[in-house]
Formats: structure tokens, sequence, C-alpha cells
């Protein structure tokens, strides 16, 4: 296995054992649902927009 498909793999593990990053951030003013209809994944982006 090449290393960066290694390297791209434990990041996959990692992520799976701890997630982080989830939830609503404070001061977000915008976001997007979305859905894999495949797999049933779904993932909420949120955005902070300022002039």
């Amino acid at each position: 296995m090449s290393e960066l498909r290694e390297l791209y793999q434990e990041v996959i593990l990692d992520h799976g054992k701890t997630p982080r990053n989830f939830g609503k951030p404070e001061g977000a003013t915008c976001q997007s649902n979305g859905h894999n209809p495949l797999c049933g994944d779904t993932v909420t982006v949120y955005l902070r927009l300022r002039d």
C-alpha cells in the first residue's frame, strides 16, 4: 500500500473512532444539508458570512 493511501486510511479510522467538529458552531449564519441515498450518509455544513 502506498504511503499516502496508508496515511489516508489512518485518518479515516481515527475520525471514525473519535469524531469531532460536529454540531452547529456559534455564530453560524448559513447552513446546507446533504444526503447520500446510496449509503444513507447525511452531512450539514455551517458557514458564517460577514460583509
